[in-house]
């Protein structure tokens, strides 16, 4: 008997099946599916005219050369109207990102929803609160009057910086634009706390302080500059691995060769078009560089710079393009502000210090080849036959996002692309990958707390981990749509002192329990929650989540959020901006509610708590938050935007992602085609205008000039190039014991903190443990050998893992994955941040490792890997 059920057999939609549009609820690439619901006990025919995707499955050949159908792309979930339905979820052909194209991530968008004869059946169903040490059901009007008393009684006698979250700040998963709008109107108005933070950072900020500062928003590009371009650049970006779609439907198309009739279309006359070329920048050889070059060898190049110098290296191509005068002249001289220039110069070109002399510090740093780094700025910069300009796309990605010096490497990127008038062209741009998909709307213009940006704006922003640790001013805190547990740096550190603090708060409920009998009702539970944390150092903690994740373990109060598809969202991808609608297709388990409903709830019981004692001043930043549906969140949000009636040559000064003017009928009607933000009324004839690609006619600056910045100095010798976090490793012999590199990132098959992933069969059985990549020298030297487990360890933390022998890592360095249930790699990391953004170092530490008895197979014997088991009894 299989552990799971398998499906020999998967139901054909009938003609009348509902269809509804949808994206994929994953990565940045926003691929396109449609989701078929009919009721069960109904099927269609095999015929095309007697099933709903017009296939004639009577035919194999013709099956088979049609839609991919999988097992995992089948479902059947509870409607609203609670039948049971149902589904199928398939890639949309006529989606102009993917075009039926599919990963493993989107390919199982139908296995993750909840069902109850499923693994997903662990979703939680119901607000829980903690009785000493284990979670009772409560009614959501208990739940959200205890949060709201709580909340209101912490803010009153501390302050709102007493209050603190770390949330979702991305699209997909449920937490679209109506979720970000709900969160930050609750955190920027209602509360009015400074003490925020993003999913996968310690504070609340931009992770691109470097390019936004240069007058760029990040996402600046479309999809087809990827097919029009002459050179790709992968940034720390393994785009194979993580956005596999855009990278496999249209990068690696260009590079084959099979884009060059679209170029001709785009190009100006007698401009040569030619198959693409690629620079991947990585100190590891990913499947992006092993794919890439298995199709054409002789147009990648790949560098791979020592962990934390890819500032250096940017900054010295721009140097060679400089030298070797392939700049762009006129570009820099038009549309880049000749002040801030000669900063750039001075400063990150070092022209006072000779080409070779400054070559020799690169390359003795950096460990990149001279000739290697000269040859990327040829492919980057070196006109075309004719004169004509390069036409590359720069896409970087978490690989220097979360790397050392995020400010100085961000803009020394951004600005390579400006030196070589890379930005508003036809296959050029420079921007982030993505992560996530965005779904970024907040109340900034009428936020009550102070908000900063970089050091240059305010900044930086305080970093929410080390203050809920070790600030006894931090009195409740918020977790939604985020595992921390798995994900925050240093995060081994970050959990014994959380739980500590959570431990301190249950400890004397539990004792006042003994004395006078649990409490009865919120407002009896309330007080005493406020009179503890009057007394202890306690932290009362809110999870909001879909699944009892691991740092729930520690709440005090759980609530249950709906997920994708359970629910209306919108969000864009990060290739196009492409606005889209997630449409609603089941209901939520249980009493699971969205996330945008229950941040409203909560402030409106604040608000009604102010009104009854006569605090109406306190209670109108509560007010406006009692919304119906998500159609009404979002239009809520866009009045955030600024008045979006401006020209073509006007788009650079309105937001990146304004949306103003757009509602959910709107995006249902045009379904895929969906709307590239920022969008704009055309003045002429009011009709609401999609951005193709930014920064055509301008920059995002006051006086639509690009601003240039000058580098940090830097030294070649190690010791003095990294901070102390890092140089402490090569003192008093910590060099001889923690003699690897460690450096950490994604996997194709395991999405973020794998929330959904542990409950997917085939997930899990590929991806049992978290493992590291070793290469094959330090594994001879060390005598391990793939399917072996090791323990990594250094001066912050441990953790076990599963090695694969390879060549990936350079001897000397090794890679691990950076999340998984079964154990998280980040205990290894540490907390520096940069002190420009407060933005972490995720991708360098130094470790120890070493060989533990027996290996997988063995493990395997003693451990389950049934992903059924959660904490809760």
């Amino acid at each position: 008997m299989a552990l799971f059920e398998r499906k020999d057999y998967i139901p054909i939609p009938p003609k009348d099946a509902q269809k509804f549009t949808t994206v994929c609820q994953y990565c940045n690439v926003g691929c396109g599916y449609n989701v078929y619901r009919w009721p069960v006990g109904k099927e269609g025919g095999l015929k095309p005219n007697e099933n709903a995707l017009g296939i004639d499955f009577s035919k194999q050949g013709v099956a088979l050369q049609s839609q991919a159908i999988v097992e995992t792309m089948h479902s059947v979930v509870r409607g609203e109207d609670g039948k049971l339905y149902n589904i199928l979820i398939i890639p949309a052909q006529d989606s102009p990102i993917n075009r039926g194209n599919y990963s493993i991530r989107g390919g199982t968008n139908a296995q993750a929803t909840y069902s109850p004869a499923r693994p997903t059946r662990n979703r939680l169903h119901h607000p829980l609160v903690r009785v000493g040490d284990q979670f009772m059901p409560i009614s959501w009007d208990e739940a959200i009057d205890l949060i709201a008393r709580v909340v209101k009684g912490v803010k009153d006698k501390w302050g709102p910086d007493s209050i603190a979250m770390k949330i979702h700040d991305h699209g997909g998963s449920g937490a679209g634009f109506e979720d970000n709008w709900a969160v930050g109107k609750f955190f920027f108005i209602a509360v009015g706390t400074r003490m925020l933070s993003i999913h996968n950072r310690p504070a609340y900020n931009s992770e691109v302080w470097g390019q936004r500062e240069r007058g760029v928003h990040e996402l600046n590009y479309t999809y087809e500059d990827a097919r029009l371009a002459d050179t790709i650049v992968l940034w720390g970006a393994n785009s194979f691995e993580t956005a596999s779609v855009f990278y496999t439907e249209h990068m690696l198309q260009n590079l084959q060769g099979t884009t060059i009739e679209e170029k001709k279309k785009e190009y100006l006359k007698g401009e040569p078009a030619e198959p693409g070329r690629m620079i991947i920048v990585d100190p590891r050889r990913t499947s992006s560089v092993t794919v890439a070059e298995a199709v054409a060898p002789d147009r990648v190049l790949h560098l791979r710079p020592n962990l934390g110098t890819d500032y250096v290296l940017a900054n010295a191509i721009a140097r060679v393009v400089w030298e070797k005068g392939w700049w762009d002249k006129e570009f820099v001289e038009k549309r880049t502000d000749l002040n801030t220039f000669e900063d750039y110069k001075k400063k990150s070109l070092m022209l006072d210090v000779p080409y070779d002399e400054f070559m020799r510090r690169v390359e003795k740093l950096t460990g990149v080849k001279r000739a290697d780094i000269e040859k990327a700025a040829e492919w980057i910069a070196k006109p075309k036959a004719g004169g004509f300009r390069r036409r590359t796309l720069i896409i970087y990605e978490k690989g220097v996002i979360w790397g050392y010096k995020n400010y100085d490497t961000i803009a020394a990127i951004a600005q390579l692309a400006a030196l070589t008038g890379n930005y508003g062209k036809p296959g050029t741009g420079c921007g982030r990958q993505g992560g996530h998909q965005e779904g970024y709307v907040r109340p900034h213009s009428k936020s009550r707390a102070k908000l900063v940006g970089s050091i240059y704006a305010g900044g930086p922003p305080p970093n929410i981990d080390e203050y809920v640790k070790n600030d006894p001013r931090a009195k409740v805190y918020f977790v939604a749509g985020t595992d921390p547990y798995l994900s925050t740096p240093n995060s081994q550190a970050y959990k014994k002192r959380v739980h500590e603090r959570t431990l301190t708060l249950t400890r004397y409920l539990s004792e006042q329990a003994k004395l006078a009998g649990e409490p009865a009702g919120s407002e009896e539970r309330a007080r005493r929650i406020l009179e503890a944390l009057e007394k202890t150092d306690g932290l009362f903690m809110v999870v909001i989540n879909m699944y009892e994740i691991e740092t729930a373990r520690d709440a005090h109060v759980i609530l249950p959020a709906a997920g994708w598809g359970e629910t209306p969202t919108t969000y864009i991808n990060c290739n196009s901006r492409l606005l889209r609608i997630a449409d609603q297709f089941m209901a939520p388990p249980g009493e699971a509610k969205p996330d945008w409903w229950i941040w409203g709830r909560i402030a409106t019981r604040m608000k009604e708590l102010y009104e009854m004692e006569g605090n109406y001043q306190e209670a109108k930043y509560c007010a406006g938050m009692d919304w119906k549906d998500a159609a009404e969140v979002f239009k809520d949000g866009w009045e955030e935007f600024p008045d979006n009636r401006v020209s073509e040559a006007d788009e650079a000064m309105l937001p990146a992602e304004c949306y103003r003017g757009v509602t959910h009928e709107y995006l249902r009607k045009v379904g895929q085609k969906g709307i590239q933000v920022p969008v704009r009324i055309d003045p002429k004839t009011g009709e609401l205008v999609g951005t193709k690609r930014r920064y055509v006619h301008k920059f995002g600056t006051p006086d639509g000039k690009f601003k240039w910045y000058g580098t940090d100095p830097w030294d070649p010798d190690p010791m003095k190039f990294y901070p102390p976090e890092i140089t402490k490793y090569f003192q008093n012999g910590n060099d001889k014991i923690f003699n690897f590199w460690f450096t950490n990132g994604r996997s194709q098959i395991i999405w973020q903190t794998g929330y959904n992933d542990r409950h997917l069969p085939e997930k899990v059985y590929t991806v049992p443990m978290p493992y590291i990549e070793m290469n094959p020298e330090d594994a001879k030297r060390l005598g391990i050998k793939s399917g072996d487990l090791v323990e990594l360890y250094n001066l912050e933390g441990n953790a076990v893992a599963l090695v694969f022998v390879n060549d990936a890592p350079p001897p000397g360095t090794v890679y691990g994955i950076m999340y998984h249930w079964k154990g998280s790699l980040n205990h290894l990391t540490t907390s520096y941040t940069d002190p420009k953004t407060t933005i972490p170092w995720y991708k360098a530490s130094r470790v120890a490792i070493r060989k533990l008895k027996g290996n997988l197979e063995d493990a395997l014997r003693n451990t389950s890997l049934l992903p059924i088991n959660n904490f809760r009894v």
